[in-house]
């Protein structure tokens, strides 16, 4: 008996089918009827989904060229000549986004390049800052279609880098530093762990340190300075704030020491929201000094003997650190004093409420009132007992003299004769011009003259202030961003020359 494929409408020659044959041959039918629906259905639409075509991403490419750039090589194809690709990208850490264009000629498959600059002040992107990145692309018919963002990790192309991961930190080292690399990183962690708990700050993303062998490496990697900069001083360790970069050099006696201080800057950045500027020298370095396992000896020295000889800084009238070295290495000393006062004397919760209170812009007096009930003087006075000295004299408040309005004579009414004459001028002593300082005279301070004056005014694009600072090995500058949306602490080792 010959048996129907099923599906299969029986031949006029068969006989005609039973009901139950008849009821699965309709069933069949239904369903393939239904299959076929689909599937002209799916097609049609497939047709006109390819009719209409879409902005597709061909290829990306991402090269560092650090210190001149980050270069960008792209392929898109749309259905109508490509017109625009925009590059969208952000430092991670950073609240801001930064974009350019790239330049190609039109077309339906369009390739082109672009070499983002970082080798100025304002543009500058630190080595081992993570940068995530999209393309945005528009076709002349007015599709317009965003990638999918993309990251990758600026490195020194100069270096085969290695990676150590911590639980809060990573660093990146070269060429038969691991062991040190792990000494490091394990002191960012310990830093990361304790002063976080005194800030009651929780590193959301992790810190990336980026250490360098030696000077002749690293200088090619810190931010453009001046050539009186660029020969005179030697850069311990820099930190970018928000970015989670910390630049450390790795051939110091003090690296470590170096290192704590650098994360405690980006510890109170974050505690701060990133406005650490908004912090008064004196607690934002007497902070990184207290967390610092191996600080100077000068530090302690330079207070000691102060204090002996009645020579007290009044420290909390002080938003920036002095100009003179010697004053300097003092004020790093009296800076951690107090900070390690406040936090032995009153505990880790007024701390944090202080920064809330700075954070929130609050004074600084106010912001102590709110935290610990008492203003900056008050504060020095109660720590200066602890210490035995002297209290610190407050002045009273100089009233300006008042300055005189002038007489307003309308439009078109004479102008009143003087009762009197007005009596000549006295004459006045000759200026004797004055010598330009010294070095040693000039010893920085935003602002200050010679040498340092110099620094102060070719960084001001990067930082707000420049001062000079001991490390026990001579003199030195610490790097204070303020106006940029970026801060940058560097400390530093000594003039060469």
């Amino acid at each position: 008996m010959q048996r129907a494929i099923p599906g299969t409408p029986p031949s006029s020659s068969e006989s005609q089918p039973s009901t139950g044959g008849l009821r699965t041959w309709l069933r069949q039918g239904l369903v393939l009827a239904v299959i076929s629906l689909v599937l002209t259905a799916g097609l049609a639409q497939s047709q006109t989904v390819a009719a209409q075509g879409t902005i597709e991403l061909l290829s990306s490419e991402v090269e560092s060229r650090f210190p001149e750039g980050i270069f960008f090589r792209v392929a898109v194809t749309a259905p109508a000549p490509v017109t625009e690709i925009t590059l969208q990208y952000r430092v991670l850490g950073e609240s801001v986004s930064r974009y350019n264009t790239f330049e190609f000629e039109a077309a339906s498959t369009a390739q082109a390049e672009l070499l983002v600059r970082t080798d100025t002040a304002d543009r500058y992107i630190p080595p081992g800052a993570e940068i995530e990145f999209f393309y945005d692309v528009v076709d002349e018919a007015g599709n317009r279609t965003s990638t999918s963002p993309q990251s990758f990790t600026l490195l020194d192309p100069r270096f085969e880098w290695r990676r150590i991961e911590g639980a809060h930190a990573s660093i990146l080292y070269y060429r038969g530093a691991e062991r040190l690399a792990q000494d490091v990183l394990e002191t960012s962690e310990n830093t990361l762990e304790r002063v976080g708990a005194l800030l009651g700050v929780q590193v959301e993303e992790p810190l990336k340190l980026t250490m360098y062998n030696n000077f002749r490496d690293m200088r090619g990697a810190l931010p453009p300075r001046s050539q009186v900069q660029e020969g005179a001083l030697v850069i311990e360790g820099v930190s970018f704030g928000s970015t989670g970069v910390v630049l450390v050099l790795g051939d110091i006696a003090r690296v470590k020491g170096v290192t704590a201080h650098e994360v405690v800057h980006f510890l109170v950045d974050q505690a701060m929201g990133g406005v650490s500027r908004l912090i008064p020298a004196w607690l934002n370095e007497g902070l990184a000094e207290y967390g610092n396992p191996e600080p100077s000896p000068s530090f302690d020295l330079a207070l000691a003997t102060a204090l002996s000889g009645g020579e007290l800084l009044p420290l909390t009238s002080l938003t920036s650190p002095p100009g003179q070295p010697s004053d300097v290495i003092l004020f790093y000393g009296e800076s951690k004093s107090v900070v390690t006062y406040m936090v032995e004397t009153h505990g880790e919760g007024p701390m944090q409420d202080l920064l809330a209170g700075l954070r929130e812009g609050l004074s600084i007096d106010s912001a102590l009132e709110a935290a610990y009930g008492f203003d900056r003087v008050e504060l020095e006075n109660r720590w200066r007992e602890s210490i035995g000295a002297e209290p610190v004299e407050t002045q009273a408040s100089v009233r300006p003299t008042a300055i005189p309005l002038p007489t307003i004579v309308p439009f078109g009414v004479a102008t009143p004769a003087a009762s009197s004459p007005t009596p000549p001028p006295a004459p006045q002593a000759a200026v004797t011009p004055t010598s330009p300082p010294t070095a040693e005279e000039s010893a920085g301070g935003c602002g200050a003259r010679g040498p340092s004056a110099d620094l102060a005014l070719i960084l001001v694009p990067v930082a707000a202030g420049l001062v000079l600072r001991g490390t026990g090995r001579g003199k030195g500058v610490a790097l204070r961003s303020g106006a940029t949306r970026r801060t940058a602490h560097m400390d530093t080792v000594g003039f060469l020359r």
